[in-house]
């Protein structure tokens, strides 16, 4: 079964938690970079368990292009045994298989070649920010069921789920497998909370606007599935009240059609939470460019995670 894995994992994807692993390390003054590009690929299998419990979580049918584990595996049921809850087996082999990932993830780092002492500080972190990333995702789950959380709630869900998870935890591994002290891992990863905030806002775009083809998901999907996202929680702020209505009636909506997403994303568009968004996630890079132009690592670090800036900037919704 492990055989789908293999696709989903080698799949499309940025790949960004094993580079903010491999270039942690490399602040920190890491020296041995094969022994760091093993290891790195720890996080992109807590990644990909993650995802799999997530994609059951969200009732996501689709993950980069593919089906998601639990529906393949439903769809495997339904065609190899004369089965009434193929469902339940889908759900059932990825919640499973991704327990096992997480131990092969864990695995991977314990199994490493660096100093012992040090590997016990990178697993301890590397719990932190699983158990962190749970939270977070607790907090989405509340915020899709709360009538209305505030903007401080739903930035510190991104803060968890996102910001620590993706960009601070991965180089923060990294340094600590280098020798840095905890005093120095804080210091040096500074730009990576906003950095990380300002990938989610974009990945709330992405969510609403992106095309099929370059998420991997429906079109809309964070509409479909209800979520309570900085920019729907902008838009009720900006609407009139018969905006707000109409928006409380789409979100989430099992039926919605393609007129009414248009509805919505005319809505928040007209009322101005779009650009308002978009000018948010502009003052979160450039807080970010600022942190790390003052950051003490050295130059070939400092130009990927600046490349990485730029990227950003660009990156299509």
């Amino acid at each position: 079964m492990l055989k789908y894995f293999k696709k989903t994992l080698l799949a499309a994807g940025k790949r960004i938690r094993p580079y903010m692993m491999y270039y942690g390390y490399l602040a920190a003054g890491g020296k041995e970079k094969e022994k760091i590009l093993k290891t790195s690929t720890c996080v992109e299998f807590i990644h990909s368990f993650l995802l799999m419990h997530d994609d059951i979580v969200d009732r996501d049918d689709k993950r980069h292009g593919l089906e998601t584990i639990h529906v393949h595996y439903e769809n495997y049921a339904n065609k190899k045994f004369d089965t009434q809850d193929a469902k339940h087996f889908g759900v059932s082999v990825a919640i499973i298989m991704g327990d096992t990932i997480y131990s092969i993830a864990n695995q991977i780092l314990f199994s490493s070649k660096f100093e012992p002492k040090l590997i016990v500080e990178a697993m301890n972190k590397l719990q932190e920010i699983v158990r962190r990333t749970a939270i977070g995702e607790m907090q989405d789950i509340l915020m899709e069921h709360k009538k209305s959380p505030s903007e401080k709630e739903i930035l510190k869900m991104y803060e968890n789920k996102t910001a620590k998870y993706t960009f601070e935890g991965p180089f923060q591994l990294g340094a600590l497998l280098a020798g840095a002290n905890y005093s120095q891992v804080n210091d040096i990863s500074r730009f990576a909370i906003p950095l990380g905030i300002a990938f989610q806002l974009q990945d709330d775009f992405l969510g609403i606007f992106g095309k099929e083809e370059i998420t991997g998901k429906p079109f809309a999907s964070d509409i479909i599935e209800g979520k309570q996202t900085i920019i729907v929680k902008r838009a009720f702020e900006l609407s009139s009240v018969k905006q707000k209505k109409r928006l409380k009636e789409l979100l989430g909506k099992k039926d919605i059609t393609k007129n009414e997403i248009e509805e919505f994303i005319f809505i928040l568009n007209s009322v101005g939470a779009v650009q308002s968004v978009s000018e948010d996630i502009d003052k979160y890079l450039k807080e970010a460019t600022n942190l790390l132009k003052d950051a003490d690592i050295s130059l070939e670090v400092k130009n990927f995670l600046f490349g990485m800036i730029s990227y950003l900037k660009k990156r299509k919704f």
